[in-house]
């Protein structure tokens, strides 16, 4: 069975939306991650703190270094907006 696009439209932005939502808050997510003593802790640790849910704090953390740059969060956020211009269905 096929993925509704407006269902994936929705998923995809869930994620980047805690993306730069990390990103914003870099330095708290950082030391949230560093005290942790295992992954799981570090899941919990950013789900709590950014209020997410934990898909969305597996993708924080699975972010690789590169996308925590400015650059980076203006692609994200293009892409967002990009995402949210698409009509919903009828």
């Amino acid at each position: 069975m096929e993925q509704d696009p407006h269902d994936k439209t929705r998923a995809e932005l869930h994620i980047l939306e805690a993306m730069v939502q990390a990103i914003e808050r870099r330095e708290e997510v950082f030391a949230a991650i560093e005290s942790a003593e295992t992954h799981d802790e570090a899941y919990d640790a950013v789900a709590k703190l950014l209020g997410m849910d934990g898909l969305q704090a597996r993708a924080v953390l699975d972010m690789q270094a590169r996308r925590w740059t400015q650059g980076e969060r203006r692609k994200i956020t293009d892409h967002i907006a990009v995402l949210r211009a698409e009509p919903e269905p009828t």
